[in-house]
């Protein structure tokens, strides 16, 4: 018992002595800190990219999750559906082909400068010699890395969409 009075006043004394640093346990949970920001924004706060159209590509969104991770990319990046409406904002269409969907990495036409991109299964695109990406292939050929998706999600999130 004394050993450890010993031991704890020898604690005490450093910590009373100015020359002696006192060390503070580490937090198991670290502050939460800002996401840094790796993205230019547009005047709404909205993550901007600048994503090139791939020719007779598709890309396979074989979750519901990476189906929206990647209309939010979409978004970002100023593309619309075929009819006009933002990729978030037109209702779920990963439900139609569920794992066997696809979305046109690629714009099908410009409206009014719009970039248009539309949706079906993997069967008909490669009936069409289209080329299917996976999601990794994607976001590789379009520069996208896991810090800029968190980014994106984390506007989207945060902004109720």
């Amino acid at each position: 018992m004394e050993m450890v009075n010993k031991r704890f006043m020898e604690l005490v004394r450093r910590q009373m002595n100015k020359e002696c640093p006192i060390i503070k346990p580490r937090s198991q949970n670290p502050p939460s800190s800002k996401l840094t920001q790796i993205l230019e924004r547009d005047e709404n706060g909205k993550p901007k990219l600048n994503l090139t159209s791939l020719r007779r590509t598709v890309v396979q969104v074989p979750t519901q999750k990476e189906y929206w991770d990647v209309m939010r990319v979409y978004e970002c990046g100023g593309w619309k559906w075929s009819r006009g409406d933002l990729p978030t904002e037109e209702g779920n269409r990963w439900y139609q082909y569920k794992k066997e969907t696809c979305v046109g990495a690629g714009i099908e036409f410009l409206y009014k400068k719009e970039k248009r991109f539309g949706y079906d299964c993997n069967e008909f695109y490669i009936g069409e010699n289209q080329k299917v990406l996976s999601i990794s292939e994607f976001y590789d050929k379009q520069t996208i890395t896991p810090g800029m998706l968190k980014e994106i999600n984390r506007w989207f999130d945060e902004n109720g969409k």
